[in-house]
């Protein structure tokens, strides 16, 4: 059995190449899912983290235990307090499965003082100690301690510089100490030495050293036990405190991490011991944000897991389909149905053992890369993600270990009861349609993507209608991730059924100027086109679709991220300075006398002035605004004013947001000086309409009246679906500044600048600072989009969908060439029938080219156009991954020429290696051999 399986593995070494890169290629991305989340999760955790620690000065990962020990507690108590406490914050800690940089544990008695010493004030000094500090230390002056007490009945202390320069002590004297609720008995203390920190960054000293500045530290033994049984030292606290390595936290233990925080926060409080993790409400908002991540890495996989099970089944149907002959000969000799099973159940069990144990290796590495990109297909140069394999990866690698065998032994079933005689009987007669032609399956798929979808996008809409803007968990569905697949496949499945009648069209067209070559390939086509060209077409039809899909889907969130900033910065640059002012006594509405800003406004010229400035130009914009009109106020708007010539060379705008470009509306309110642009809300809530008159008003402000000139959706920089304290979508109007200058008092206005292409940031912001500019507020656009490349979601989206489209491409680069070398294979005796009837080499090859054309030309021009149309229909999908309120301006599909330019390389690099591998093979046959088969 084993020399008839080696002889059959190395009879197809091409086959079995190929199966094993296959197993291979699917095993890595499998395993890629488990490696790629996890160490995306432990990216967007650190960051976290990272963020907490930069805005708060403290390092997020410590887990800290303190109790206050009761003033008159006896000594025997104060040290079983102490030992008790760090002992079970020790094994609570352990419990939480994470691992750690440092531990300590800090107790003192801060109520010591040096009597000797006189002064106006006791010379207070606190007595402590802690664990491990010799390990953390470096001795500047004089020695380390001696635990104990020495010879001379001494306690030997050491304390920084600061704390022995603000107890007035002295390095080498003895003191003697004593309490102050016990100013009779002492001990004696002496200091030998004075230490720093061995290193800055040590996390042992998370809180600071400056938090010791009176504190003397002896053996921590010493204190507890020796020195806590004179009497004279009362240990006040004891202080715990264990960090966390959260860089290097494993992401399986994060739930079991918050529900023990919860479970010991109980039980410290029950205690009487406080608890404080200043990591712990991090991780309760990570989890969130890492079940939201996991879920959209996992739906992103979903088309990539469904093209590795189609790629299984095809490659195992082939590969039986080009041996059915063998297995007829074997059965018909003898071999039982179980021997020809357990010879290709071997086979794979022996390619999928390898590429079990290398996939995972090879998905650490595919991680690796994909862990520096920037964007779809575009990469960096940053840290790698800090990937790593787990036993969860290799199980993956399993499972599709056992998927594969599981499509590659179930063909060979139904193979093994066939003879010889049956297998030639079943060539000669016409081959059955399949169940998907038979049961309209095809126009199912197609159909009922588009049926969901219309449902699906009606719901939303609904939704909207009803005021509820956060539809991201509303409208998550795993089918709208699988939807596009579905689609995809079912118009692909109708391509193939109409795909003979194309055939035959192409035949009659040309039918009397056809060479012999192309004859044969469209007979060929023609007549086997329900046969293994469906299982090839189908193939690189879902294969380039779902490539141009992934390129589109991450298109379309990395230009909708990038627009979502524009939109709501409105302009290259936002700056807002520090106005100086004064306060001057005016009048209310109401006769009261009350104060009021009087603002001094900056020379404007400075800011046109800056580094690298276009074009600046003032913005004023104001919220609780108040509009009337037929007697009806509306509170809580907002009001926006411009210099239009300026505004209309400053702002960005995405020109499908409104009916026109919105130059025409920013021109209509330039010819109009008290003109208005209203927002569609308010015409709404009114009914106003073109040439009605408004009012205006805030604060002190007197009305003042507008003439409605346009209505808008959006305007730079204004979320229409901002909610106002009454919970409605909040109004706006635009109006000119220079009009409503005059009509209302000065206040600070934003500056929006324009750039020039190309300036320096850096040069723009030393100019601010060299102008003397005190920024409230600085917003560079630029600097913000490369901000948002590193948010984790982002780049785990990024990074699935270029995972994605490279498995997707390497797939349908390996399915052409198995098909093509089966097919070649298998086409032995036809070519030297040809052969014998006179055709010559180069009229084979073009009968090839003739196939390549007509078989793989059509699939990938079929498959642009599927791939086209299913960005169209379901990329806007993603927006739901954002609330409403979010996502402005709205989603929209985006294509980028060099996707299509990247695609269409691999691909033409695809058809030339599987023709220089085609021409290979028909070179490689015997063909004394293949013309004998042909005179037979």
């Amino acid at each position: 059995m084993l020399t008839l399986l080696l002889r059959k593995m190395r009879n197809t070494k091409w086959m079995v190449i190929c199966l094993l890169i296959g197993f291979v290629m699917a095993t890595a991305m499998t395993s890629t899912i488990p490696i790629y989340m996890n160490a995306s999760l432990q990216r967007m955790l650190i960051k976290d983290m990272q963020a907490y620690q930069d805005e708060n000065n403290e390092y997020p990962g410590v887990y800290a235990v303190s109790k206050t020990i009761i003033s008159g507690t006896n000594a025997l108590e104060q040290s079983t307090t102490v030992n008790t406490v760090y002992r079970n914050a020790t094994g609570r800690f352990n419990s939480l499965l994470v691992p750690m940089l440092n531990r300590k544990c800090f107790t003192s008695d801060p109520y010591l003082y040096v009597p000797a010493i006189q002064s106006t004030e006791l010379a207070m000094l606190k007595l402590g100690g802690m664990t491990d500090i010799e390990d953390h230390i470096v001795i500047t002056s004089g020695r380390m301690y001696t635990p104990g007490k020495n010879e001379e009945g001494v306690y030997e202390v050491i304390s920084t510089e600061i704390a022995l320069v603000n107890s007035q002590l002295s390095l080498d004297q003895v003191y003697d100490v004593t309490n102050i609720f016990n100013p009779g008995e002492s001990i004696k203390i002496k200091v030998v030495g004075t230490f720093e920190l061995a290193d800055e960054r040590d996390t042992y000293w998370s809180e600071g050293l400056s938090e010791y500045d009176n504190t003397f530290f002896t053996d921590f033994n010493t204190l507890t036990g020796e020195l806590v049984m004179t009497g004279i030292v009362n240990l006040n606290q004891v202080e715990c405190r264990f960090i966390i390595d959260y860089q290097n936290m494993s992401m399986n233990v994060i739930e079991h991490v918050i529900s023990s925080f919860e479970r010991q926060s109980e039980t410290y409080d029950s205690e009487g011991v406080d608890f404080e993790v200043p990591a712990f409400e991090i991780l309760k908002a990570y989890a969130e944000k890492a079940a939201s991540l996991r879920y959209i890495l996992f739906m992103l996989d979903i088309p990539v897991v469904i093209m590795l099970i189609f790629y299984l089944f095809m490659v195992s149907q082939l590969n039986i389909e080009s041996e059915k002959n063998e297995i007829a000969m074997l059965k018909s000799r003898g071999a039982s149905r179980w021997q020809i099973v357990r010879i290709y159940a071997y086979e794979t069990l022996i390619l999928g053992a390898v590429s079990a144990i290398i996939g995972p290796f090879v998905g650490l590495g595919l991680c690796g890369i994909l862990g520096v990109s920037n964007g779809f297909l575009e990469f960096v140069n940053r840290p790698a993600l800090n990937a790593s394999l787990s036993l969860t990866a290799f199980v993956y690698a399993i499972i599709a270990v056992g998927v594969f065998f599981i499509a590659t032994i179930v063909p060979v079933v139904p193979a093994s009861r066939i003879s010889i005689v049956g297998h030639k009987q079943s060539k000669a007669h016409k081959q059955r349609k399949p169940l998907w032609q038979r049961a309209y399956l095809d126009f199912l798929m197609a159909i009922l993507p588009v049926v969901w979808l219309w449902w699906h996008n009606r719901q939303e809409q609904m939704l909207i209608e009803q005021g509820v803007t956060d539809t991201s968990a509303t409208m998550k569905n795993p089918l709208m991730f699988a939807a596009s697949t579905l689609f995809i496949l079912g118009v692909g499945l109708v391509c193939i059924r109409l795909y003979p009648y194309f055939i035959r069209l192409i035949y009659l067209i040309g039918k009397k100027k056809w060479s012999p070559a192309a004859y044969i390939s469209l007979n060929n086509i023609s007549r086997s086109s329900t046969g293994r060209e469906r299982f090839i077409m189908i193939f690189l039809i879902l294969t380039v679709a779902l490539g141009i899909f992934s390129a589109n889907t991450a298109r379309a969130i990395n230009r909708n991220t990038e627009e979502r900033i524009k939109y709501n910065l409105g302009a290259d640059v936002v700056l807002e300075e520090l106005w100086k002012y004064a306060r001057v006594p005016v009048t209310d509405a109401e006769g009261n006398q009350v104060n009021e800003a009087q603002y001094f406004e900056p020379e404007f010229t400075t800011y046109q002035a800056l580094d690298g400035v276009k074009l600046a130009t003032p913005v004023f914009k104001r919220e609780t605004v108040q509009l009337r009109y037929n007697e009806k106020t509306q509170t809580d708007c907002q009001i926006m004013t411009i210099v239009p010539d300026q505004f209309a060379q400053v702002c960005w705008f995405r020109n499908n947001l409104l009916p026109v470009h919105i130059n025409y509306y920013i021109n209509a309110l330039s010819e109009c000086i008290n003109g208005v642009i209203v927002s569609s809300s308010y015409q709404e809530k009114t009914g106003l309409e073109l040439g009605d008159v408004i009012q205006v008003k805030w604060g002190q402000n007197e009305w003042f009246e507008g003439t409605v000139v346009a209505v808008v959706d959006y305007w730079p920089s204004i979320n229409p679906y901002e909610k106002n304290s009454a919970g409605e979508y909040r109004d706006f109007v635009i109006m000119n500044y220079d009009y409503v200058n005059v009509q209302t008092s000065l206040e600070p206005y934003q500056v929006w600048i324009s750039m020039e292409d190309g300036a320096s940031i850096q040069q723009f912001y030393n100019s601010i600072e060299e102008a003397g500019i005190t920024a409230t507020r600085l917003d560079v656009a630029s600097q913000m989009i490369t901000s948002s490349k590193t948010d984790a979601t982002l780049q785990g989206v990024n990074g699935a969908l270029t995972l994605g489209f490279i498995t997707i491409m390497a797939l349908c680069f390996i399915g052409f060439i198995i098909y093509w070398i089966l097919s070649i294979k298998g086409r032995t005796l036809q070519f030297g029938i040809l052969r014998a009837m006179g055709m010559s080499f180069r009229e084979i090859i073009s009968m090839i080219i003739y196939e390549q054309i007509l078989v793989s030309g059509v699939s990938i021009f079929l498959s642009i156009i599927i791939g086209g149309v299913a960005s169209d229909l379901f990329v806007p999908l993603f927006q739901v991954l954002y609330n409403v309120t979010d996502q402005v301006p709205p989603f929209v599909v985006a294509s980028q020429r060099s996707d299509y330019i990247k695609l269409y390389i691999i691909v033409f690099v695809m058809l030339l290696v599987g023709f220089i591998v085609i021409s290979r093979l028909i070179k490689s046959i015997n063909i004394n051999k293949a013309l004998k088969l042909g005179e037979d």
